[in-house]
């Protein structure tokens, strides 16, 4: 019986034939030279989910695995950078890009080809594949997923999993937020207070940290990424062709910097927060405060080389600014009538210190308010209408509307649901969301990505539950042409799909409801409701 073809996100074209192909009758994986290390990276995974290992050869004729570069090399990080031609004939297999990065889109593609269980950890099914004609390209450039190792630490081997996660839905961006009130998550040897005091926190709230009902669980929580740790991240994201995004949130969210490196701000004594919020705490506008940002940056830049830092600058109070001395000379020697000024004046001198390292700023949508410089992409998490703010100002978007993709929110308004910050974000709203507001120029839209903030997920499983199934189909969103979508709901191939992240044992949320074991229950973890930004909680 044929079986049926269920791919996320759905190729531009897939054309199917009836029949299989059994990859063990195959001589090896002929691939060009620098294709070379896809190549094996395919015949570790072949050999770990179905016992089937082919040698990686040079480019051959006969009955082969074939990967290789076909046309003129477009540009890194374009659609053409990413597009693919698959086909599965009886006689062997056919991959070919104009870019190793397309050749990586079409071995994910090739993997889900493969039954389910094929992505397990050891064998446990055949190395069976349907005859198909795939012809494939992104819609969008920039399609990705942001992983919060602050609120709670995640693990290196988590944050690995999550890349492998990432290449096998065909997103090519993971961004990491490092730093934030509630600690700092990677090593600057220059400043080694950073990991002794700034990397952790004395406790934690337990519930919602609006919940005046719960207190502190008294147990000390942090952790934070080596050099060593850093390289790994780095080279593994390479390997699989996924830009890691790295973001320092400055000159806000502050409060871990100042507790290790107290003369960078206005002078309080705070230690690390142990709840969650917008905290007081900001760098002054000092030229040490900008050395130091553009230490840390220099630092992490080593590893992550992709043309892109994310500086954050969300969520700035103005409060100790109002009454920083520092800043009030600051205002009158620049002419500023505004406290918000100063936030202006921050981002724009930091700005144009990592533009002359060569890199390409993109912050959240405050940065709007002043500041960025002309070629900023903007990170535009609120609503649609700053995605048009954005576009109108002259700047590329990466869009993260919380009504769309902040994972962190509550997937159904069921009670049973665990403890999440707020909101309501259903599968099926995912699926049905076009991230290219009407009348805006598709070519401002970098993408799409979507939020893991983790005040609310504090371990793997708790992203797990959170990411999935939503990620899959935001991956389609970022991918797959609209009408190309509507012709093929994802809905329709979403139940197939949770198959693939059972055998990969990814804790996803079934579409039905959370299991027993995933519910809130009546303790810490049970559903809290809180009125955001004037509108009820959904």
């Amino acid at each position: 019986m044929q079986r049926r073809i269920s791919l996320i996100p759905q190729p531009q074209q897939l054309t199917a034939a009836d029949g299989d192909l059994d990859l063990s009758t195959l001589d090896a994986i002929a691939a060009d030279p620098e294709l070379h290390p896809l190549a094996w990276l395919l015949s570790d995974l072949l050999n770990r989910g179905t016992g089937l290992r082919l040698a990686v050869t040079g480019p051959a004729d006969g009955p082969v695995l074939r990967l290789r570069l076909d046309g003129d090399r477009p540009a890194d990080l374009t659609t053409a950078a990413e597009a693919y031609r698959l086909d599965v004939t009886p006689g062997g297999v056919d991959l070919a890009a104009a870019h190793p990065a397309g050749i990586a889109r079409g071995l994910a593609t090739l993997r889900q080809l493969l039954p389910p269980d094929a992505l397990r950890e050891a064998p446990a099914a055949a190395p069976v594949v349907p005859l198909v004609s795939i012809r494939d390209e992104p819609r969008l450039r920039w399609r990705g997923v942001m992983l919060d190792v602050v609120r709670h630490f995640q693990p290196k081997d988590f944050v690995l999993k999550m890349i492998d996660r990432a290449w096998m839905h065909r997103l090519n961006v993971v961004h990491l937020h490092l730093t934030d009130d509630q600690g700092w998550r990677f090593e600057v040897p220059s400043r080694p207070k950073l990991a002794e005091i700034a990397s952790w926190r004395a406790e934690t709230k337990v519930g919602h940290a609006r919940d005046e009902s719960e207190g502190y669980d008294g147990t000390p929580h942090g952790g934070f990424f080596s050099v060593s740790d850093l390289r790994e991240i780095a080279s593994y994201a390479r390997e699989r062709h996924i830009l890691i995004v790295p973001e320092v949130n400055l000159p806000g969210h502050a409060r871990a910097v100042l507790a290790a490196y107290p003369e960078l701000g206005a002078g309080q004594d705070q230690p690390v927060s142990p709840t969650f919020g917008v905290f007081e705490e900001v760098l002054e506008p000092t030229p040490e405060a900008l050395d130091f940002a553009l230490e840390a940056y220099t630092a992490i830049a080593e590893f992550f080389e992709g043309p892109f830092v994310h500086i954050g600058g969300d969520e700035v109070p103005m409060t100790q600014w109002e009454q920083s001395p520092v800043a009030r000379e600051l205002m009158e020697r620049e002419g500023m009538e505004d406290v918000r000024g100063v936030q202006a004046w921050f981002t724009k001198a930091f700005c144009d210190r990592l533009t002359a390292m060569g890199k390409r700023v993109i912050g959240w949508d405050e940065i709007l308010d002043g500041g960025a410089p002309a070629e900023a992409a903007v990170h535009v998490w609120r609503n649609e209408a700053y995605v048009k703010k954005a576009v109108a100002a002259g700047h590329q978007v990466v869009a993260s509307p919380e009504p769309y993709a902040y994972y962190d929110h509550y997937q159904s308004d069921g009670e049973d649901e665990p403890l999440r910050i707020h909101g309501l974000v259903p599968v099926e709203r995912v699926a049905g969301w076009d991230p290219v507001p009407q009348g805006v120029d598709e070519s401002m839209i970098l993408g799409v990505q979507c939020q893991l903030w983790s005040e609310y997920l504090p371990n793997p499983r708790d992203v797990e539950y959170s990411a999935f199934p939503r990620l899959s189909v935001l991956a389609e969103v970022g991918w797959t042409n609209v009408d190309v979508r509507e012709a093929n709901p994802v809905m329709d191939r979403l139940g197939d799909h949770l198959e693939r992240l059972h055998a990969m044992g990814i804790w996803y949320r079934p579409l039905e409801g959370p299991a027993p074991w995933q519910r809130g229950g009546t303790g810490s973890r049970k559903r809290f409701a809180w009125e955001h930004r004037g509108h009820p909680a959904e």
